[in-house]
């Protein structure tokens, strides 16, 4: 019989998508004061992979993924999730977002996606929220899930940005256990 383990582990990231025009300076430190300090921040990636966003936030969309220092325990996703929402609404322009948060949790075992979306592959969190394994982490390196993981998430400049943040996390705890 196996025991709950209460001790999860994870890195708080943010995956940002800006419409032209938007100072992402002033949101990334919107970011850093509500969640917390960055621990290291991809360089902005024009967003390429889909055009599900331009009806409402034009062409030209940008993306930066923000992970932050602290080493949190999962349910904490939640109430960041609430977070970003609220910050997506504060940056609305003539009823349309300009921004686009989606948080995140970076395992050692994978990348997790919190949504207000439900789907089959989907779990349900609490206070509306859901959680998608995006990737998962196998043979040195974080893995696509066919069929469901989002395209820019199987892109070589995402998977190597979470791949060195994942070092960053194995070493932290590594430190933290000495």
């Amino acid at each position: 019989m196996s025991s709950p383990r209460l001790d999860h582990p994870a890195f708080i990231f943010t995956a940002v998508l800006f419409a032209p025009g938007v100072d992402t300076q002033k949101v990334i430190n919107e970011l850093k004061t509500k969640i917390g300090d960055i621990l290291i921040s991809s360089r902005e990636i024009a967003f390429v992979w889909s055009d599900y966003y331009e009806p409402e936030m034009g062409k030209d969309l940008k993306r930066i993924f923000v992970v932050y220092k602290e080493i949190i325990q999962r349910d904490k996703i939640v109430r960041i999730k609430r977070i970003t929402d609220e910050m997506e609404k504060e940056y609305l322009k003539d009823g349309k977002r300009t921004i686009n948060i989606d948080p995140g949790l970076l395992c050692l075992e994978n990348i997790i996606l919190a949504t207000n979306k439900p789907f089959f592959h989907r779990i349900y969190l609490t206070d509306g929220v859901y959680a998608e394994v995006t990737l998962f982490y196998k043979h040195g390196s974080f893995n696509p899930i066919e069929y469901w993981t989002y395209p820019e998430y199987r892109s070589t400049p995402v998977l190597d940005f979470f791949n060195k943040c994942r070092t960053m996390l194995a070493e932290n705890l590594d430190r933290m256990k000495k």
